[in-house]
């Protein structure tokens, strides 16, 4: 018999991208459950770090969204709605942090109790 499975994950298929784009002077997105799947690309340069600010946990169940940095002028935020975001190093908190540099990626999953962060390339940060 296999592993257990604690959470369904009901949406891993890339369900499209969501472009940040040059100059937009947009920093800041809340999203939303059905944003699961998504692939959040930064391009901003114009503005300071853009922040993408996660559902409650509880909607955030079997939920996973995707962030990759497509400059390097820029870091990217990952917000929790409060400190449940588990990241590297057992590191616990409400933001991640990327660096500033093309090609800093991650992505973060939900259980419906916390978020966790696993970094796919680049420097980032829990606090």
């Amino acid at each position: 018999m296999g592993a257990t499975r604690d959470v369904a994950m009901t949406e891993i298929p890339m369900r499209g991208i969501s472009i940040n784009a040059l100059s937009s002077g947009v920093n800041a997105f809340t999203l939303v459950p059905s944003d699961s799947g998504v692939i959040f690309v930064n391009k901003e340069t114009a503005t300071s770090t853009t922040t993408y600010t996660l559902p409650a946990v509880a909607l955030g169940k079997g939920k996973i969204f995707w962030f990759f940095n497509a400059q390097t002028t820029r870091a990217i935020a990952v917000a929790a709605p409060t400190a449940i975001l588990v990241g590297l190093d057992s590191a616990t908190g409400t933001t991640a942090t990327s660096d500033a540099v093309t090609g800093s990626a991650a992505f973060v999953v939900g259980d419906g109790t916390n978020y966790y962060l696993f970094v796919l390339k680049g420097s980032w940060t829990v606090a």
